[in-house]
Order: C-alpha cells, then sequence, then structure tokens
C-alpha cells in the first residue's frame, strides 16, 4: 500500500483503514497476531483480526438505550484533541484499575496533535460528572471514516459502562459527519478482553480477511472459523492435510 509518509488525513487515512492498518505513535502499522508469552525456546502468539462499524447497519438496541439513559446525566464535548494534566492524571487512575499492558501517558499514545504538519487529525470526547472529568475518548479523522484510539474513564463510574458511552458518542459523531465505518481495531481470537469491540452490535460489525483484502459480516464467521482462516489462508498451514499425509505410507 502506498500511502505520503507521515500524513495520514481525509482519504488517506480512510484507504489505510480500509487496508487492515491502524495507528500506533505518528504512523501505521498492521498485524496478524499478538505477543502473549514466552514458550520455551519460542513464543506464543495470538491471532487477531481487525473490525470496522458499518454505520448504515447500526441500529438502537435495548443495551444502547439503557446505556444513554444511565449517562443522561453527565455532559459531554467532542472537540479538537489536546492532552492536560487531567486527562493524563485520570488516565493514570484508570490504567492502576486494569489487569492489562497500555501506554504509560497518553502521550505516550499520541504525541504530537494538531500541528499542520501532524500526521492525524485528533479528536477527542470528554465527559464530565458536574464539571469532574469521568471519560476521554481519542479518534483520528478521515473522509469517511474514523478510528478509535484510545478511551479511559474513572475506575468509581464503571456501573454507567463510560467506555461504551464513548463507544455511542463516537458512533453518533461518525453518523453525524454522513461517515460511513468507525473502526475500534482488532480483536484477539482467544479470550474476551478485546470483544467489546463488536459493541454495540455484532450485526453492524465487519471484520478484515486480509488474504482476501475484503471486509465481511463478522455474524458469518465464529472464532472457530476465524482461526481455521489465520491457519490457512494467513500461515499457509493445512492441519487436516499435513495429518493426512502423516497417514499415507511411504
Amino acid at each position: 500500500m502506498s500511502l505520503e509518509l507521515g500524513i495520514y488525513k481525509d482519504e488517506v487515512l480512510d484507504h489505510a483503514l480500509a487496508a487492515g492498518y491502524f495507528r500506533m505513535g505518528n504512523d501505521l502499522f498492521t498485524t496478524h497476531e499478538v505477543f502473549v508469552s514466552n514458550y520455551g525456546n519460542g513464543a506464543m502468539y495470538d491471532p487477531v483480526f481487525w473490525l470496522r462499524l458499518n454505520i448504515k447497519k447500526v441500529k438502537e438496541t435495548p443495551s444502547t438505550k439503557k446505556i444513554w439513559k444511565k449517562c443522561a446525566g453527565f455532559s459531554f464535548c467532542i472537540e479538537l484533541a489536546e492532552i492536560t494534566e487531567e486527562i493524563e492524571s485520570l488516565y493514570s487512575v484508570y490504567l492502576n484499575s486494569v489487569n492489562f499492558d497500555g501506554y504509560p501517558s497518553c502521550k505516550a499514545c499520541i504525541p504530537e496533535l494538531n500541528n499542520p504538519a501532524d500526521a492525524f487529525d485528533t479528536h477527542m470526547i470528554t465527559i464530565r460528572d458536574q464539571g469532574k472529568l469521568i471519560g476521554v475518548g481519542f479518534f483520528d479523522v478521515g473522509k469517511k471514516a474514523l478510528m478509535s484510539v484510545l478511551h479511559f474513564y474513572h475506575p468509581d463510574y464503571k456501573r454507567f459502562s463510560i467506555g461504551k458511552f464513548l463507544m455511542l458518542i463516537t458512533k453518533e459523531f461518525a453518523n453525524d459527519c454522513h461517515m460511513n465505518f468507525v473502526y475500534p481495531g482488532y480483536f484477539t481470537l482467544n479470550g474476551t478482553k478485546m470483544d467489546y469491540k463488536v459493541f454495540p452490535q455484532k450485526e453492524a460489525i465487519e471484520v478484515y480477511l486480509s488474504k482476501d483484502q475484503s471486509w465481511v459480516p463478522l455474524e458469518n464467521y465464529t472464532k472457530i472459523q476465524l482461526e481455521d482462516y489465520y491457519f490457512k489462508q494467513v500461515l499457509g498451514i493445512d492441519f487436516d492435510e499435513e495429518e493426512e499425509n502423516t497417514l499415507i505410507p511411504k
């Protein structure tokens, strides 16, 4: 894929996201797996698949209505992104409350912001409870798509599903801007930590099949089927064929 080095805005970002790329720092990357742990002299990896939300397929559900109702007493604002001491302080509190690795700071995740020469056009959502900052979401804007970069919230407000509330606000922003897709990143096949990215509804989520270079409805595939695709199509390993070959007498 050809990209203008260092500038990922408008149609360029749309094109990159559609090809299975995502933000890391001030650049873009893609991957088919993530490191899990060391295993003997090698390492264990978990297959991943990139997701996107098709805005035209999204419908209101009892779950989304419940979250809007729970969070009705909070105020939120969408504006050009900035990283303040207040935001970094909230992120630090959030990071200390979760059981997975994350960027050490917002600045480490988003090194540069909104200068003409910056790589991305970054916006942010701030959610407040009577002036108290309780949630923040950063996202990068293209022409017809956006990608969610970083969401976090105060752990005292976990019962309000602030993370999902941020996802709903992001989706509404994309819809109001007549965009087609929201890209939340990848999810893993083993474990459920990344399954929240299927929100607000699986029927509106599409998954990227990298070998075919195509997006297909996630609801048409189980994780077992995606794992089979990963080994056969991405890695070129067919365990059934190898097992048959071991049974053929020489």
